[in-house]
């Protein structure tokens, strides 16, 4: 009996050894590749800079200052040119692609049979050639377009309550035609870890939450199978931060569910408030920023993007407006310097919590994180009594109005 009892410790010993070790390799690995890949949340735009200081392409020239900002994500417009994306990425690694595809209001007079076809042909050729270029690197492509509530809206005319339910159906079938083709594209494709998503991009939900008027969030969002809104988020950057989060929350109750798009299913495709609005002064600049940026990170977002890395607007004399994070004269302004380090802390973080719990954190985690940094709770401090002063104002216009 001992005989065949020491054979069987011995075997017991002996035969588990490779896989385990193996397991836990492959484990070591994946863990590696998901920090250096992570998510951080915050990025910047990349459209129609104002200036340059190279001779490179436009597109290119901005995207190596968001690598050496230390930025993993870059969004910009291909317009019809889809190369366009290949050779972003060709020297810079970026692990999050956001990317306007034929971004136009064409929908508007009446969506064509032809139209669509061309629509879905498009999507449905660059999600299968994203997927087999990028296979095994782990990329995410978001394909989507410019601020949706213009398209929707005639002439920007924001105090338009109604729209044609004409109009609003060729929207409807606009964006549906471009997630079917994503969706069918990534049926038909096979691929592993890389992904590609359709995103809806509006811009004016506080019409629709406070006055009811006819916007994209209510009239189109609730009837599409898209996988992710993108909010343009302007009209509630002034907002408390109460107020922000239900208008969030109120993009989240217009957006159908989908099972197998990760969460957060929403993001800030942009947002800033140009140097202009504070006689070009960097800091108030950068604190301004800051306090917006705060108050969007505790709402359930993936995404805060910044607009942008270069400016692309000018006021009447010729100047930038300061929608910048480097400006005219090639100086890296406070903002840029700040997110900087955050990014460095971010990477730290992330390497730190993932040594210690076999896992990267969420994005509420990170979120979290990112709102406890000094910086940011300096600009939640600055929220706060910004909060404080307009439910004062509010209080006050509302007692002068019974006594009117």
């Amino acid at each position: 009996m001992k005989k065949p009892l020491a054979l069987f410790l011995a075997l017991l010993m002996l035969l588990p050894a490779c896989p385990i070790s193996a397991a836990a390799s492959a484990g070591d690995d994946a863990l590696r590749r998901e920090i250096e890949r992570y998510n951080y949340i915050i990025g910047a735009n990349d459209f129609a800079p104002g200036y340059q200081f190279t001779d490179a392409d436009p597109v290119m020239e901005v995207a190596v200052a968001i690598v050496a900002w230390g930025s993993n994500m870059i969004k910009f417009n291909a317009g019809n040119d889809t190369d366009l994306i290949d050779r972003v990425l060709e020297d810079r690694d970026f692990d999050y692609v956001f990317v306007w595809l034929r971004s136009g209001a064409y929908f508007r007079n009446g969506y064509t049979e032809a139209e669509a076809q061309a629509d879905y042909d498009a999507f449905y050729a660059l999600t299968r050639k994203l997927l087999r270029t990028y296979d095994g690197t782990g990329k995410q492509f978001y394909l989507g377009h410019w601020e949706g509530d213009w398209y929707y809206l005639d002439n920007y005319d924001t105090s338009q309550e109604t729209v044609d339910p004409a109009l609003t159906e060729g929207m409807i079938e606009w964006i549906n035609t471009r997630q079917r083709a994503v969706d069918d594209a990534k049926r038909d494709t096979p691929h592993t870890d890389v992904d590609v998503w359709n995103y809806l991009e509006l811009n004016r939900p506080v019409d629709a939450m406070k006055k009811g008027a006819d916007r994209v969030v209510n009239r189109v969002l609730p009837f599409t199978n898209v996988d992710y809104v993108s909010y343009s988020a302007y009209d509630s950057k002034n907002l408390s931060t109460r107020d922000i989060k239900k208008t969030v929350g109120y993009i989240y109750e217009n957006l159908p569910e989908k099972s197998g798009v990760p969460g957060p299913r929403v993001f800030i495709g942009e947002v800033a408030e140009p140097a202009a609005s504070f006689d070009f002064n960097d800091s108030r600049h950068c604190d301004a920023n800051l306090r917006i940026m705060a108050k969007y990170l505790q709402c359930d977002v993936k995404f805060c993007l910044y607009w942008e890395m270069y400016c692309n607007e000018k006021l009447d004399d010729g100047r930038p407006r300061g929608f910048w994070l480097i400006d005219a004269d090639g100086n890296e302004t406070k903002l840029y310097k700040t997110l900087r380090e955050v990014f460095s802390d971010g990477k730290e973080y992330v390497k730190a919590f993932a040594e210690k719990n076999g896992r990267v954190p969420t994005n509420a985690e990170y979120r979290q994180f990112l709102l406890s940094r000094p910086v940011f709770v300096k600009a939640r401090i600055g929220v706060f009594f910004e909060d404080i002063w307009k439910l004062l104002r509010s209080a006050a216009e509302a007692f002068t109005a019974l006594f009117r």
